[in-house]
């Protein structure tokens, strides 16, 4: 899949999905899965995450660890960019869905891309993504979305 044609849905409204599980209360009982194979953008995020006071964090730097990862982690909430080396965000959403316990399956699903597209919300929310952040991340529209995050 061509990164242009990687529809991001950045508007669709978090309350509109009602099937995801309730985060734990509280931002440092939050369990978050960051998925992005820069290290120096997942790190980055990881450090913004621990500033605003989640500090349950996993960092995986490819899909295929991610996979583990979220065996293995049972993330409460899985921030992912879009645009991996060994597949689309897309794909790894999927499969995150597909494939994994049935703890995993409702975990909320955050997407980063590297610009707004206005477009295809079908295949966004096809994927699982109940929001979107574009890069770079800006802490406190990070805090708002995890603060919009159903409870």
């Amino acid at each position: 899949m061509q990164t242009h044609a990687l529809a991001v849905a950045c508007s669709r409204s978090l309350e509109s999905y009602d099937h995801v599980p309730a985060a734990a209360p509280g931002p440092g009982n939050l369990r978050i899965l960051i998925v992005n194979e820069d290290m120096r953008s997942a790190d980055s995020l990881k450090y913004t995450l621990q500033e605003l006071g989640y500090s349950t964090t996993f960092t995986a730097y490819s899909a295929r660890r991610a996979l583990t990862a979220a065996a293995d982690f049972s993330p409460a909430v899985v921030i992912l960019d879009l645009e991996l080396p060994d597949m689309t965000g897309y794909q790894l959403a999927h499969k995150l869905r597909s494939h994994l316990k049935t703890s995993v399956r409702r975990v909320p699903l955050l997407a980063i891309a590297e610009r707004h597209v206005s477009g295809d919300f079908e295949l966004t929310r096809d994927a699982g993504f109940i929001g979107c952040l574009t890069k770079p991340v800006l802490p406190m529209e990070l805090r708002s979305m995890l603060r919009r995050l159903p409870r």
